[in-house]
């Protein structure tokens, strides 16, 4: 194939085969394939092995909602326990400091 520059000899590049290179000029062209052409077509329709159908991404989407409203509801009834043991804590703390003051005092 000849340069439309110089109209010297293109060469196939060996780094890149999708261009052709001249020497005389030091221009490279990208070569225009049918190849080329195709390969670009099937990026544009390639499907995705790890993404799953949307029926199955529906699927895991309903149970992981599901088991987050359960996580939800536990979390619920761990924190209406019973008041009685701040009570206990509160009468302690009362007693502690009545007796340090009436040591202080004595």
């Amino acid at each position: 194939m000849k340069c439309p520059n110089c109209k010297g000899e293109l060469v196939r590049s060996k780094k890149d085969p999708d261009y052709l290179l001249c020497y005389n000029c030091k221009k490279k062209f990208k070569v225009k394939s049918k190849e080329n052409k195709e390969e670009t077509q099937e990026k544009e329709t390639a499907t995705y092995s790890n993404i799953p159908k949307e029926a199955v991404r529906k699927k895991s989407e309903k149970k992981v909602k599901e088991d987050y409203r359960k996580m939800e509801e536990a979390d619920d009834d761990e924190n209406g326990g019973s008041i009685v043991p701040i009570i206990v804590l509160g009468v302690l703390i009362v007693i502690v400091a009545a007796l340090i003051v009436y040591m202080l005092i004595k």
